[in-house]
């Protein structure tokens, strides 16, 4: 009866059961949000090794767009806009810059005017040739995101 429950737990794809510590079956279990119990969660999906499972069949909480794929996409969103992204660095703001500032996790208009000024005043260190690729663009501008705690804090808490 247990590896019945336990199954069902992990085939279904519980995504808002996933808290702080992340998904597997252990946060599908353990759903109050409290150190503790999240500590015991993460433990549990340690322990159990339902997070790999869970990341691989997007079961338990987990899901295929996790940072792997997200990188994917911003390497493909910068490939296709690349020019009006560059052009948008320069100037702080413009839509595609923001759609950028999204996808880097900046979801409010607080965060994503910090990413535009961060962006404006690094602009040298992304782009630092005109024949700078579309590789080494994100590949930069993930080398400068790194080195902003501030913004990383705004933009993954908003």
């Amino acid at each position: 009866m247990k590896k019945l429950i336990v199954s069902i737990l992990l085939l279904t794809g519980f995504q808002a059961y996933a808290g702080d510590a992340g998904c597997g079956l252990g946060s599908v279990i353990i759903q109050k949000n409290s150190k503790g119990l999240q500590l015991l969660a993460m433990t549990t999906n340690s322990v159990l090794l339902t997070q790999p499972l869970g990341i691989t069949s997007g079961t338990s909480g987990c899901s295929s767009s996790g940072l792997v794929m997200n990188d994917k996409e911003v390497q493909y969103f910068v490939e296709v806009n690349q020019e009006e992204l560059s052009r948008e660095m320069a100037q702080g703001h413009g839509e595609k810059l923001a759609t950028l500032a999204q996808m880097k996790g900046c979801r409010n208009d607080v965060s994503q005017k910090a990413f535009g000024s961060f962006a404006q005043n690094s602009y040298a260190k992304i782009l630092p040739t005109a024949n700078t690729s579309a590789v080494e663009m994100v590949q930069n501008l993930n080398k400068e995101l790194a080195a902003q705690s501030d913004l990383a804090q705004m933009c993954h808490g908003s």
